[in-house]
């Protein structure tokens, strides 16, 4: 199972206007509500806020995964933003983010979930992977970046 396989350049917004948090999933959001994956923006957004205010998916080093199970997608989904200036998200080392990944699942595809969004972490970690986005130029470069990490 790769991330890549995933993975769509129209989902990806390389500089982020959002300030914070909520308009940082918005934003992303509504790039992916594009999708026919998402069958209800408005209640993917309003999931995805609700799992983060269980605890911030802001997992340090200027990344953050927000994600929801929800009956507002159609199997899996997710979306890439990026900030220059960074994003609050209340992160675990109280840092601002600047690379977002947005995903979103229908409850019937928990495995497939928890695999993606595993593998993602794992990639996230390598601090060569974060620096490859932070100068990616565009989204085929983000793409080309997580294929070639998940190849390593």
């Amino acid at each position: 199972m790769k991330v890549s396989e995933y993975l769509r350049g129209e989902f990806y917004i390389l500089d982020l206007k959002a300030q914070n948090k909520d308009e940082t999933v918005r934003e992303i959001a509504d790039s992916l509500s594009t999708s026919k994956k998402i069958l209800n923006t408005e209640k993917f957004i309003s999931d995805v806020l609700e799992r983060e205010s269980l605890g911030s998916t802001g997992i340090g080093n200027s990344v953050a995964i927000p994600h929801a199970r929800t009956q507002a997608v159609k199997g899996f989904v997710i979306g890439f933003g990026r900030s220059r200036t960074g994003v609050d998200f209340n992160a675990l080392d109280g840092q601002k983010v600047n690379l977002v990944f947005l995903m979103g699942a229908d409850p019937a595809e928990l495995n497939l979930y928890l695999r993606i969004l595993a593998e993602l972490s794992k990639l996230l970690m390598n601090k060569s992977f974060r620096e490859a986005l932070i100068l990616a130029q565009d989204a085929v470069e983000v793409i080309n970046t997580v294929k070639k990490f998940e190849g390593a």
